[in-house]
């Protein structure tokens, strides 16, 4: 935090359902923040290796590709440790999830995904 003020934070957005991903920006960037886009966690992965300026992945867990969003949060405290994962989805049990992780039972807020980011940005 710089000044009093939240830092801006880039939030990476994984989400195979396109309506779904395009709501979710939407909502990140409404809330102030900068939302890139990934269409599966293996997209997520080379956003990731090509860009050092992202803080947040928010993610479903749920998705087609090589790994789900629970494998993705995985590799994310592995490799890029300083970079807060906040997973989502659909079904009636919650997931056991890697630690630090946040969890986001859909359908979501807007104004829920809204606090769990400026949570983050005020840390």
């Amino acid at each position: 935090m710089v000044s009093g003020r939240p830092k801006q934070l880039k939030v990476l957005v994984v989400e195979d359902e396109v309506f779904v991903r395009l709501m979710a920006v939407d909502a990140i960037e409404e809330a102030g923040f900068c939302a890139v886009e990934a269409s599966d966690a293996d997209e997520a992965i080379t956003v990731l290796e090509d860009r050092s300026d992202i803080d947040v992945v928010f993610s479903d867990i749920k998705m087609p590709g090589s790994i789900d969003g629970l494998a993705l949060a995985d590799a994310i405290k592995h490799r890029w440790p300083h970079i807060f994962t906040i997973l989502t989805s659909g079904h009636l049990t919650m997931p056991d999830l890697p630690p630090g992780t946040t969890f986001l039972q859909k359908p979501y807020r807007a104004t829920w995904l809204a606090s769990s980011l400026n949570a983050i940005a005020n840390v």
